[in-house]
């Protein structure tokens, strides 16, 4: 078999494999193997002992057309593999023909396009640690704090700060999503749940109604809440000193400095923590911007293309034209989609290999251990988990990855410290805000005990 390149355009090249008469020969014989093997049933002969000519008398084009080629592609397909290139897109087959004279199967691959990386282009932003620490330890003191309130029982109307016991009803329609549930809510200025809000103002022995739509699936959703309320109380909230601590009876810690300290080593683990996620999702998220890449217009296409076979497959085709409102806008926007993609993708091999970055068993049990509480299963289990499924694992593999090569651009990179006590990260505070409630609403809208 001769292998001829007959053309290349940027990362897009197209190979002919030619076949001669002694190639389509062996291919013959190897196409009559293959059909004997699968009994295949000629009136005059016996299974698997049939004869070539009987074959190409009773297949006739076919016999070529379809068997022979099958195993010549098979073949190239074998040297592809021997060869293992790196495509970033399936070989397509573009010609494909053969006789008793010989062959030629064209193929069409889509190798990995260099790119040119200036990490000087990642701005990263880490959030100042102390002034996170002293966040964390000034909400862990109030926590401990309010958790040791004393409750005293009040005949006058709920107000801020106040601890309200409700029975509380919500319906849907005929449907009762929750009846008579008893729930304790505290009455804060920055919890804006409606639950909350409705219960200012109210005594025990008062009834609350009200209703809230949502928006789900195209179909509005009111649900009506009802809250008996049982009682109010007034919190007592215990002074923050040496001897309440000691009342806490936590082991080495005898006062506020020392409980103040406990809380500032546990904060300090989880700035950490965050701050390495954070750079990970901030780099991850930059890189396709800090990447220059030749790609031919031919495999951005073919990609697409592909991504429109699978939506169609799975019935979402016409939901993402509904959504994006004509295919044309769809198409521009998996083509930026994808050409982001392969930009990160890319970034992040080229970093791995440069730094023989590598992931372990070690590495796969430290990730199992650190989701295994979100997971809700034991670190063993995950562990298990992400090794019993593949597609899970090559995930997990691509996050420790990723984040060991935002770790590496991190300690080169130059980082700009952010201060959420700086008046001009107001609106960005107030939209986070906004994001978490607007979250919070949904969650809500899913499933009423969010409130």
């Amino acid at each position: 078999m001769e292998i001829n390149e007959v053309s290349r355009d940027k990362n897009v090249v197209v190979r002919e494999y030619i076949l001669d008469a002694n190639d389509v020969k062996r291919l013959e014989n190897k196409t009559v193997d293959e059909l004997n093997k699968k009994k295949y049933l000629i009136e005059g002969f016996r299974p698997g002992r049939v004869p070539k000519e009987a074959y190409k008398l009773r297949l006739r084009d076919d016999f070529y057309n379809i068997y022979v080629l099958d195993e010549a592609i098979e073949e190239v397909d074998a040297k592809l593999d021997e060869e293992k290139p790196n495509l970033v897109i399936p070989p397509v087959i573009t010609d494909a023909q053969i006789s008793a004279d010989g062959g030629k199967i064209a193929v069409e691959m889509h190798l990995e396009p260099e790119i040119t990386l200036d990490t000087a282009k990642l701005k990263i932003k880490k959030a100042k640690e102390d002034e996170v620490l002293d966040g964390y330890i000034d909400m862990r003191t109030k926590y401990v704090v309010e958790e040791h309130a004393i409750l005293e029982p009040k005949d006058d109307v709920a107000k801020e700060g106040d601890l309200v016991k409700v029975k509380e009803t919500v319906l849907s329609g005929d449907k009762e999503i929750r009846k008579a549930e008893e729930k304790e809510y505290v009455l804060l200025a920055d919890d804006e749940r409606d639950v909350v809000k409705n219960l200012y103002g109210k005594k025990a022995g008062e009834v609350v109604e009200f209703e809230k739509t949502f928006e789900r699936e195209g179909t509005t959703v009111i649900y009506k809440y009802i809250l008996e309320v049982q009682q109010v109380y007034n919190r007592i909230l215990p002074e923050l000193n040496d001897e309440f601590v000691q009342g806490l009876s936590i082991e080495n810690v005898e006062t506020v400095d020392q409980l103040k300290d406990m809380f500032k080593s546990e904060g300090k683990q989880v700035y950490d923590k965050e701050l390495a996620d954070s750079y990970r999702m901030q780099i991850i998220d930059q890189l396709p911007s800090a990447v220059e890449i030749d790609l031919s217009d031919k495999t951005i296409q073919r990609a697409v293309e592909d991504i429109i076979d699978n939506l169609r497959k799975e019935g979402k085709y016409d939901e993402y034209i509904k959504n994006y409102g004509s295919e044309e806008k769809l198409v521009e926007d998996l083509k930026t989609y994808y050409i982001n993609l392969l930009k990160k993708d890319l970034a992040v091999k080229k970093i791995a290999e440069e730094n023989d970055i590598r992931v372990d068993d070690n590495d796969i049990k430290g990730y199992a251990a650190s989701v295994s509480e979100e997971w809700g299963v034991s670190p063993d289990r995950a562990e298990a988990l992400i090794k019993s499924r593949q597609d899970l694992r090559n995930e997990v593999i691509m996050e420790i990855v990723e984040t060991k090569v935002a770790k590496i651009i991190a300690e080169k990179a130059e980082i700009e410290e952010v201060s959420f006590n700086n008046p001009s990260n107001e609106n960005a505070q107030n939209s986070e805000s906004a994001e978490n409630q607007e979250k919070q609403e949904k969650q809500e809208s899913e499933n009423p005990d969010a409130e």
